[in-house]
């Protein structure tokens, strides 16, 4: 992967997350599918496609994510290969309801939010999926020696 200028290529996302759990903590595989899911958006605006994990060299789970929080899940591209992509996730509680306040509908504003969990991952978008890739990002055909 070489070194390019990737800053604007930032997906973010943020939602409320639940929990089926007794203890009100929201499930890992919750916060692994809301990567996925800022992954998918930010393949969109450099490829014009969902492209397919390939696998995930670090995660981290820092800090429990409560039912009712607020998550704010960023993707931010590190840097482009041929097929490759590698990516920064990062969840971020940016705002909690459970064991806030007086009141059952309490809950506050975090500041600053909560980095709940991060992680490290390649993605992977075929050459013949790359239709919106900038010129100078997209990948080019392997030539036979």
């Amino acid at each position: 992967m070489s070194e390019q200028n990737l800053e604007k290529y930032v997906s973010v996302i943020e939602t409320r997350v639940h929990s089926h759990y007794r203890d009100d903590v929201v499930s890992l595989g919750d916060i692994t599918e809301l990567f996925g899911m800022a992954g998918g958006k930010l393949s969109y605006m450099l490829d014009g496609d969902a492209g397919l994990i390939r696998h995930f060299e670090q995660f981290e789970f820092l800090a429990a994510v409560y039912d009712g929080d607020y998550l704010r899940v960023t993707a931010k591209l590190l840097a482009v290969g041929n097929t490759s992509r590698k990516r920064l996730y990062e969840a971020h509680v940016v705002a909690r309801t459970v064991g806030v306040g007086p009141l059952a509908t309490s809950g506050q504003i975090l500041d600053p939010p909560i980095l709940a969990a991060r992680a490290i991952g390649i993605t992977v978008t075929p050459l013949d999926c790359q239709w919106l890739t900038p010129p100078e990002l997209k990948g080019k055909p392997k030539t036979k020696a």
